[in-house]
């Protein structure tokens, strides 16, 4: 006598982004790993894709490759060519079949485009908004010469974000401050989903002694506040090179940063490309690491360099305080050289120093990308519907 008995499957997660090596790809890469599930990647052609059998979507942008002079309106072409490949890279997301789809961010457009007829649940992991649009400071970066030619671009761009962000089923982010910019430029609440550290990152034993250098660790752009790291220890450590490690390379902020540091008397070194086990060794040997990013949504930089036993001094913005047992796995500092400056002179004394390191050790091994991604399962799995269930004969 047949009977019928109720089962579930795997869930089927289709992962979408366009995100290039840092932060966020890092925090994805590691959350996948640890997934529950048959996942599949979706990304177009300029991600960094986390696997070798990628569904990855060409698009064809001109503006980086393109005369000053032509930027302009190959930038305008680029929107357009940038939408219609998501446009594919959904189609190829449909053919699938997933249960729920799992979107990440584009490094053109923040939230990718989304098909307004696309019926499969969606769960974004928004990192961050977009800056530009809702930080006064980062407007102010913009090229006030060009801030009049690229308007149009950049309230399409901003209408396209808001549009996908309103359409998905819900949303997760990396920290308390996330959420609450989240909610503020989007008007919708966001799930924490906090991040964790790969199982690389551990302190050496015995700890590197003395330190061989302070770290500052992010990509070269101005916000990341290299330049305050190298007038920081200008002030605390000045006998002591300030190695600043980056995802790639940038000619004009790497040439900014040589002039100061020679103007500060700073032995600057920089580092790009390098492994994450050159990383560890890096936040082993070193006296702190000095991380002054503005705003920075997190700061995976900071829980790395703990769980290796590295003192940690941040600013006091963004999701950055959220990573430190301030004045105990480090210090939580106003975001100016004086005062970073300041810690950096007081880690000098080794007893202080060594406490610094086993409680920064402990505090960074707490933090679990297994346990991010059961969170992140968790998300996906209240967004998918029962159809999930299948039924099977007894």
């Amino acid at each position: 006598m047949a009977s019928n008995a109720m089962t579930s499957r795997a869930l089927r997660v289709a992962v979408a982004h366009n995100l290039k090596p840092g932060g966020a790809h890092r925090r994805l890469r590691a959350q996948v790993a640890h997934l529950d599930g048959t996942v599949r990647e979706f990304t177009l052609d300029t991600a960094e894709p986390l696997s070798n059998d990628a569904v990855v979507v060409p698009v064809s942008t001109r503006a980086p490759q393109s005369p000053r002079w032509r930027r302009p309106v190959r930038r305008y072409t680029d929107l357009w060519q940038i939408g219609s490949a998501w446009t594919r890279c959904f189609a190829e997301v449909a053919r699938w079949q997933p249960d729920v789809v799992w979107l990440n961010p584009c490094q053109f457009l923040q939230a990718p485009k989304l098909p307004s007829d696309l019926a499969i649940p969606t769960v974004y992991y928004c990192d961050e908004p977009r800056r530009a649009d809702y930080e006064p400071a980062a407007f102010a970066q913009t090229n006030p010469a060009t801030r009049g030619v690229y308007a149009p671009l950049r309230r399409r761009e901003r209408r396209l974000d808001r549009a996908s962000v309103r359409r998905v089923t819900g949303i997760a982010t990396n920290s308390s401050y996330s959420a609450a910019a989240i909610r503020s430029a989007y008007g919708r609440d966001a799930s924490v989903v906090r991040c964790g550290v790969n199982a690389c990152f551990t302190p050496a034993t015995p700890p590197t002694i003395p330190p061989q250098h302070v770290l500052s660790v992010g990509a070269l752009i101005p916000s990341k506040g290299h330049d305050l790291a190298i007038a920081a220890v200008a002030r605390g450590a000045r006998d002591l090179p300030l190695v600043v490690v980056a995802p790639r390379r940038a000619e004009a902020e790497e040439r900014r940063l040589t002039e100061l540091a020679t103007a500060h008397r700073v032995d600057l070194r920089i580092r790009t490309g390098i492994s994450d086990a050159d990383l560890v060794e890096h936040y082993r040997s070193a006296l702190a690491t000095v991380y002054l990013a503005r705003a920075e949504p997190l700061g995976l930089v900071s829980l790395e360099a703990q769980a290796c036993g590295c003192p940690v001094i941040v600013a006091d913005e963004g999701g950055l305080p959220e990573t430190v047992l301030n004045g105990s796995t480090g210090w939580v500092v106003e975001r100016n050289a004086a005062a970073a400056g300041e810690r950096l002179r007081r880690l000098r004394n080794e007893t202080l120093r060594a406490s610094i390191v086993i409680a920064a050790a402990r505090h960074g091994a707490a933090a679990s990308w297994a346990e991010s991604a059961q969170q992140m399962q968790a998300l996906l799995e209240s967004a998918t519907p029962a159809v999930r269930i299948v039924q099977v004969a007894a």
